[in-house]
């Protein structure tokens, strides 16, 4: 089996090493099967962006963000903490789209 190739994307900001983990989990082709969604709302916040609680414009697992002016709209997963590959993949290009790499 082939190791996960890491795209070469760095964060625009120094981040701390547990943010640092979370963002080369996400840029990991193909993603890794064990980011939590803690971390990964917990690395949108260090790069400056804030989850938008708006009980009429989402509801139940959806939670958005709004980051370098860029809003993002995702599915918490449930029961357990732990993101799906297409849900990482959303995120990475999230990321990308609000201009968080270089």
């Amino acid at each position: 089996m082939p190791s996960p190739t890491v795209l070469s994307c760095k964060p625009v900001i120094k981040l701390n090493s547990a943010r640092q983990k979370t963002w080369e989990a996400l840029f990991c082709v193909p993603a890794r099967p064990d980011i939590l969604w803690d971390d990964v709302a917990a690395l949108i916040r260090a790069l400056g962006g804030r989850e938008i609680h708006h009980h009429q414009k989402t509801a139940g697992s959806r939670v958005r963000f709004v980051l370098g002016g860029v809003k993002g709209f995702f599915h918490r997963p449930h029961p357990e903490n732990v993101l799906d590959k297409g849900c990482a993949a959303d995120v990475r290009e999230y990321l990308l789209r609000a201009g968080m790499a270089v």
